[in-house]
């Protein structure tokens, strides 16, 4: 598994890099932000699931 998670933040980080070479800073930052709190609220979600 940890094989799998190390992969896929690999191929993740590539193709973030490719989109974000596309795009304006102000979208470059928007984006950044959006995927922040998605990541936070995905995160919270495993840490309620793992205190119950």
């Amino acid at each position: 598994m940890k094989q799998n998670a190390h992969e896929f933040i690999r191929s993740t980080t590539t193709l973030l890099d490719h989109i974000l070479a596309t795009l304006t800073q102000e979208e470059q930052h928007d984006l950044l932000d959006t995927l922040a709190g998605e990541i936070e609220k995905r995160m919270d979600a495993v840490v309620e699931v793992v205190e119950s």
